[in-house]
């Protein structure tokens, strides 16, 4: 849950015996954490005697077994070597610089570390895949625990199973990014809600669908198929040229690469 996002969760304490201040705390939207770790951040307190922070936990609300001390500056803190599955309750306090601690506590957030994914079944499709039901497995999944396959896959719905394990129905874009071998398989996101985000790189592969190689849509691969990618050949998305069809491996520009792909189907029927 780290701190560079936006639309945090706000809230401030009213003043304090010690210091007269007020602390927001928010714990992070999707910025990539490590599992077993809560990212926090909170705005600065403008009273010149604050020396620095202690950020206390636990698992119970208001009830805080361990804290973690942190300078001034930055305001931001990683809470590290928590148990998986488990949701921490945070708040803060400021100290003077005499190290005396603020009366009272921040606003109270809570939620779980980082999740991790580890894998995806099944692992691989092919690009135009429609409402194929995946399961994620990994640890730290929240009741709302979304996942990000990338722009060119999208997640039509999904549910959480449990801590460990998720289903979502995804469908792949016609022209989505094949990456398979020798390229690396794409990595997946995992995001809880109102928290941090969690990847696994390598997690899933997207195939090249070979019916893609049949530009035209007759029905066969042939040299109409290749008119078709020489007229859009060095464009790149973006240019007025480009032609989606013809980027057979959706890697964004119509090179070598789609050639390849004609020249292995040349021939192939579709019927």
């Amino acid at each position: 849950m780290h701190a560079t996002e936006t639309n945090r969760k706000r809230a401030s304490i009213g003043p304090l015996d010690l210091i007269a201040l007020g602390v927001i705390i928010a714990l992070a939207l999707p910025g990539l954490a490590l599992a077993g770790t809560v990212s926090l951040a909170w705005d600065p307190v403008s009273d010149p005697d604050v020396a620095g922070y202690r950020v206390y936990y636990g698992t119970t609300s208001g009830v805080y077994t361990q804290f973690l001390s942190v300078a001034k500056l930055p305001t931001t803190a990683d809470v590290k070597n928590l148990q998986d599955c488990k949701i921490y309750f945070l708040a803060v306090k400021a100290l003077d610089s005499n190290g005396n601690e603020s009366t009272g506590f921040s606003n109270e957030v809570a939620g779980m570390a980082a999740p991790g994914p580890a894998s995806v079944s099944p692992s691989s499709a092919k690009q135009s895949a429609a409402n194929l039901v995946v399961t994620i497995t990994g640890t730290n999944f929240d009741t709302q625990a979304r996942p990000d396959f990338g722009p060119d896959i999208t997640v039509n719905s999904y549910s959480s199973i449990s801590c460990t394990q998720l289903q979502a129905s995804i469908t792949l874009a016609p022209a989505a990014h094949a990456n398979s071998a020798p390229a690396l398989p794409r990595p997946v996101a995992v995001v809880n809600q109102g928290g941090p985000r969690g990847k696994k790189s390598g997690a899933f592969t997207v195939l090249f669908n070979e019916r893609r190689a049949d530009i035209d849509a007759s029905g066969r691969v042939m040299g109409r198929d290749l008119l078709y990618w020489r007229n859009a050949f060095g464009t790149v998305q973006g240019n007025p040229a480009y032609d989606i069809d013809a980027d057979l491996n959706g890697d964004g520009v119509v090179d070598g690469a789609d050639l390849t792909l004609l020249a292995v189907w040349h021939g192939t029927k579709f019927f």
